[in-house]
């Protein structure tokens, strides 16, 4: 309709971690899926899942570290047949100074990939991890973003929804691996396989 603002959809995923011991990931990767509606993700979910074995069908979702390669592989190559956008922001823990507080990496690696959505879109309705049990804690995320990501002229809506709940947030987990594997790895082939709808990416390095 002419003169409507048009409200995107979009789930967001992280992969790696905000540790700092031996045992901890170099860099942590948040990544988006923009969409104009989140149900052909769900129904390509549950596709992918009646592809599954018996005893994997039962699983509660779908998770990138615990499938196979060529499982993955096939996902992600069905994920950027979809009319979809991809936006990502890594942040090597390395380079950047470790905050007082390490959720701090988590709240700008997230803020800075829904920023580069923003750029994209005037209004994104943000499907997201329930990361946080402690309402403070969601509520500090949310502000986070809102004080980074937005310009003038923008809205976010939030929605918090657990991945086995929320099928879509299973190709966004998939979609974030796939940064990682490039990044942590040095492994380009899964991410070959989005790229052409990589509209967004950035690595934090300061």
């Amino acid at each position: 309709m002419a003169g409507q603002t048009l409200i995107v959809q979009s789930v967001f995923d992280e992969a790696g971690d905000t540790g700092s011991s031996g045992y901890s990931s170099r860099y942590l990767v948040v990544a988006g899926i923009v969409c104009a509606s989140l149900e052909p993700l769900r129904r390509l979910v549950a596709r992918t899942r009646k592809t599954l074995g018996k005893k994997l069908r039962n699983v509660p979702e779908l998770k990138a570290r615990h499938s196979t390669p060529r499982l993955t592989a096939q996902f992600l190559g069905r994920i950027a047949e979809l009319d979809i956008e991809i936006f990502a922001a890594g942040l090597d823990k390395r380079a950047v100074p470790r905050p007082q507080d390490p959720e701090d990496w988590y709240r700008r690696a997230y803020a800075e990939a829904v920023r580069q959505a923003l750029a994209h879109h005037e209004q994104i309705t943000l499907t997201m991890d329930n990361r946080y049990t402690k309402a403070a804690l969601r509520d500090k995320l949310v502000q986070f973003i809102a004080a980074y990501s937005q310009r003038s002229g923008t809205a976010l809506t939030f929605v918090y929804a657990d991945s086995h709940r929320e099928r879509a947030r299973q190709a966004a987990d998939a979609v974030a691996w796939s940064f990682f594997q490039k990044y942590e790895r040095g492994d380009e082939s899964f991410y070959r396989l989005i790229a052409g709808k990589v509209k967004g990416e950035i690595l934090l390095l300061q």
